[in-house]
C-alpha cells in the first residue's frame, strides 16, 4: 500500500446480553438524548465538511480495492483495521472515498471524521453517540435498542468510551440478533473513523482504539476501519 500501512487487529471479548423483547415505546426519550449529543459535523457528507478531499479517479485504484475487498468480506476473522500514515499520506482522502464507495453500496454504517480545529469534533465526548445514532437510522430494527440502552442507564454519556460503546453498540446489536429481526443480508454494518490523530489528548487514541475492539467480534455483523497518523 506504499506509504500507508494497514494492521488487522484481532479481538476476543464476552458480553452477556439479555435478549428480551424492549417495547418500541420505551427507547423515544432515549433515542433523543442520544441525538443531542451527536456531532454532525463529523459525518463524510456533513455541509461542514463540503467538498472533502478524496482519492482522484483512477488513483490509489488498488489500495481501494484491497480495502473494499475486506469490508465486503463478512467472514473475515479480523473485524478491526487501522491504517497509519505520515502526515499529508492522503489517509483522509483515502477514508472519504472509501465512505463514499460504502454509501452508494449500501453498507456504510457509519463514519466518523475527527477535525482538530472543530471543537464539535476533536475530543471523544460525541464518538459513541454519533456512531450509534448513524447505525441506527440506517438500521431501523437497531433504533429502539439503541434508544432502549439509554433510557436503560441515564448516565451513560458520562460512562468511558469503553462503557459507551458496550451499552450503546454491542448490547443492542446482541439483542437486534436474539431477537430475530436481524436480516444480516441488508444490515450496513461498515463503521470508518479517521483521523485519530486530531482528537484532543495524548492517551485518547489508545482509549478509541479499546473501546472499539469489543465491538468487532467474530462473527459480528460489524467492520471498522480507523485512519490514524504514525
Amino acid at each position: 500500500m506504499g506509504d500507508l500501512r494497514c494492521t488487522s487487529i484481532g479481538v476476543a471479548n464476552n458480553v452477556t446480553v439479555d435478549a428480551r423483547p424492549v417495547p418500541p415505546s420505551l427507547g423515544i426519550n432515549g433515542w433523543e438524548r442520544l441525538l443531542a449529543r451527536t456531532a454532525p459535523n463529523a459525518l463524510h457528507d456533513s455541509e461542514a465538511r463540503y467538498d472533502p478531499p478524496k482519492c482522484d479517479e483512477d488513483t490509489r485504484v488498488e489500495v481501494i480495492r484491497e480495502l473494499e475487498n475486506w469490508i465486503e468480506d463478512r467472514e473475515a476473522p479480523r473485524r478491526l483495521l487501522c491504517m497509519t500514515g505520515a502526515a499529508g499520506s492522503g489517509k483522509s482522502a483515502l477514508q472519504q472515498t472509501i465512505a463514499e464507495s460504502c454509501a452508494d453500496s449500501n453498507i456504510l454504517g457509519s463514519a466518523y471524521f475527527f477535525g482538530a480545529g472543530d471543537p464539535t469534533r476533536n475530543t471523544t465526548s460525541s464518538l459513541v453517540p454519533t456512531i450509534a445514532y448513524q447505525l441506527g437510522q440506517r438500521n431501523p430494527g437497531f433504533k429502539e435498542y439503541i434508544g432502549s440502552a439509554v433510557e436503560e442507564n441515564e448516565l451513560v454519556f458520562s460512562k468511558n468510551l469503553l462503557s459507551q460503546m458496550t451499552a450503546l453498540i454491542c448490547v443492542p446489536v446482541r439483542r437486534l440478533r436474539a431477537s430475530g429481526k436481524m436480516d444480516l443480508a441488508s444490515f450496513q454494518y461498515a463503521i470508518l473513523i479517521d483521523g485519530l490523530d486530531e482528537c484532543q489528548g495524548e492517551d485518547n487514541q489508545a482509549k478509541i482504539l479499546k473501546a472499539v475492539k469489543v465491538s468487532p467480534r467474530r462473527r459480528s455483523p460489524l467492520s471498522h476501519l480507523h485512519c490514524q497518523q504514525t
